[in-house]
């Protein structure tokens, strides 16, 4: 309920000034999430498709951003705080599942898997 109300406060005009940091934004974090996912899969021995699958399925994870900025806009700390946390989790919650629809065959393109040996 609250992700909804916290929405439903969000003037859609307060999104454009705001799109260029959240994109940018995003693009850390989403890279810090691939980073952390793939850091993490690796540990526990999983193959390299299978580690940039783990970081893919963080990327779109952004609610807590909601939480704190809610927090500090009802407390009337920040005016555009609400309207960029907003638009940064809106972004990470499209790029999230596009990026795990495409990052295993993007890395299968990039870093092909080696073909078995014939005859062995």
């Amino acid at each position: 309920m609250f992700f909804v109300f916290f929405g439903l406060q969000t003037d859609p005009r307060s999104i454009p000034p705001v799109v260029l940091a959240a994109a940018a934004l995003a693009l850390v974090t989403a890279a810090t999430k691939l980073a952390t996912g793939w850091w993490a899969a690796r540990r526990a021995g999983v193959g390299t498709r299978g580690r940039w699958r783990a970081g893919a399925a963080l990327v779109a994870r952004g609610e807590f951003s909601i939480v704190i900025a809610g927090l500090a806009v009802a407390a009337g700390e920040e005016s555009t705080l609400g309207p960029l946390a907003t638009t940064y989790v809106l972004i990470l919650a499209v790029l999230g599942p596009v990026l795990a629809r495409f990052v295993e065959p993007l890395v299968a393109r990039v870093r092909p898997q080696p073909s078995p040996a014939a005859g062995s």
